[in-house]
């Protein structure tokens, strides 16, 4: 902590109060060796997150957004009000581990060049999750997915290229895109960028800035040693509307970085992803919950097929 913070640790909160109050207690807890400050945005949660965080913590500066302008909105609530030279994008479904800020901070000063930093995510059990680095989609990454072959060869960067199948997650490697759940980034690129663009609801936001940073001549990268566990999904009711969700920004992900004959391509192929998906639950078993979900989202193509558009 300090007056002069080196980097502003921004996270956004909507009916996740005891995932952030945990949160919260690992920054504290893990980070020793950088000066920083925290600033919470809360989108209208119910649950009360917004008086806990103001309680448990009156170091952070907690702020409530006047509405749910969504993750990207949220952000940029937040870093308008920051003071760090970096800026670290932080989910609050996150545990920090083994000073895992710290690291990639370190990490940062030691790779400058690269305009966008990440660490390695895990899930409850600290086995590796894969979810937090991607190549930029193309055509096989799409129809590979769409047919399920990405799922079974996931190994594979072949087959399972979006993902890097191959990479063990054990060695630092240049990325295409970050997650935007541990996503370190300085203030003079986001402020060159206009930060992560707002109309991206929520997902593929990070994305977008990726693409839009690597056209500058950014390179995004990831180090094995900065590590968090990532609960994932926890603000969501549901399958369905997170899939919706996440759909639409692959949409418009689509729409902004694509030519537009690829546009129409690559939007169908995501339409064959949820049509094979909807059958093999049927197949499975008809009626299911699974079933009942992907029917939600089928059923909402006319919303996902669009964008934000």
């Amino acid at each position: 902590m300090g007056n002069n913070p080196e980097i502003s640790i921004i996270l956004v909160s909507y009916n996740t109060r005891e995932y952030t109050l945990r949160a919260l207690k690992t920054v504290f807890e893990e980070t020793h060796d950088t000066r920083f400050e925290v600033i919470l945005v809360d989108n209208d949660s119910k649950d009360g997150s917004l008086e806990a965080v103001q309680k448990t913590y009156p170091q952070v500066q907690a702020y409530a957004s006047g509405g749910n302008p969504g993750f990207a909105g949220g952000v940029k609530f937040g870093v308008d009000r920051s003071k760090g030279e970096l800026v670290l994008l932080l989910n609050p479904d996150t545990l920090v581990t083994e000073r895992a800020i710290d690291r990639l901070v370190d990490f940062a000063h030691k790779h400058p060049s690269n305009g966008i930093w990440g660490g390695v995510t895990l899930n409850n059990d600290h086995t590796v999750n894969t979810q937090h680095a991607w190549a930029r989609h193309d055509f096989l990454s799409l129809l590979f997915s769409a047919m399920g072959l990405s799922k079974i060869f996931r190994k594979s960067c072949f087959f399972n290229k979006n993902n890097y199948g191959c990479w063990d997650r054990t060695t630092v490697k240049e990325v295409d895109i970050l997650s935007g759940c541990f996503f370190l980034t300085p203030r003079k690129l986001w402020d060159q960028l206009g930060g992560l663009d707002p109309s991206f609801f929520m997902y593929a936001e990070e994305a977008d800035y990726c693409l839009r940073a690597k056209k500058l001549g950014y390179q995004p990268i990831v180090t094995p040693d900065a590590r968090i566990v990532h609960h994932g999904g926890v603000s969501h009711d549901n399958f369905s509307s997170k899939l919706i969700k996440l759909l639409r920004g692959k949409v418009e992900l689509i729409l902004r970085h694509d030519s537009e004959f690829k546009q129409a391509i690559y939007i169908k192929l995501l339409y064959l992803y949820v049509v094979n998906k909807l059958m093999a639950s049927a197949l499975m078993k008809k009626g299911s919950d699974e079933h009942q979900e992907w029917q939600k989202v089928f059923n909402e193509r006319h919303v996902w097929m669009k964008g934000y558009r």
